[in-house]
């Protein structure tokens, strides 16, 4: 399907104009209609068809837009692509474990039940402390500044959004 070489946005075969930024457009292999004006004729770019690079989940990225759930980013903006690692805070499943120890040492002196809370709680921290995954970020860059357009916790899948979208931009020379 033929897209907007500007906003990314898709156009169809027979339309003049994109309906996503209003930027002039000539399908590919037809000619300017006589009664288009010169200087419509000359900004008038044709259209290319979108080659896709990866498609997983809601994350699609093409030589034209990368598209996550119902956000779409135009191509055209981006300048480069980064990944950034995101380690998310550890400090409530410790403070957890330590008030479990001190539950189970008060519990020592007083009543197996204050023990048994405190066992309770210092297994429940170290749980949550083993369930804290690194967050990994898609940044995008562009002459207006940086955005994290995906986040995610498989490190794999990030990498691979980062390098379709590395192609993509060497595709679209």
């Amino acid at each position: 399907m033929p897209f907007c070489d500007k906003c990314g946005s898709s156009v169809s075969d027979s339309s003049s104009f994109c309906s996503g930024c209003g930027q002039s457009v000539a399908a590919v292999g037809t000619s300017v209609n006589a009664s288009t004006s010169a200087g419509a004729a000359a900004a008038a770019k044709p259209a290319r068809i979108e080659t896709k690079f990866f498609e997983q989940g809601e994350v699609l990225v093409t030589n034209a837009r990368l598209v996550k759930g119902g956000q779409t980013f135009a191509m055209a903006g981006v300048t480069s692509v980064r990944t950034a690692v995101e380690a998310p805070s550890k400090k409530g499943p410790a403070i957890l474990i330590v008030i479990g120890i001190i539950f189970f040492l008060a519990g020592l002196a007083s009543s197996v039940g204050v023990v048994i809370f405190g066992l309770i709680l210092v297994a429940a921290g170290i749980w949550w402390l083993t369930t804290i995954k690194n967050i990994y970020h898609v940044i995008l860059v562009s002459a207006s500044g940086e955005n994290k357009a995906i986040s995610d916790n498989n490190q794999e899948y990030v990498g691979g959004i980062v390098t379709a979208i590395n192609e993509a931009l060497i595709h679209r020379g």
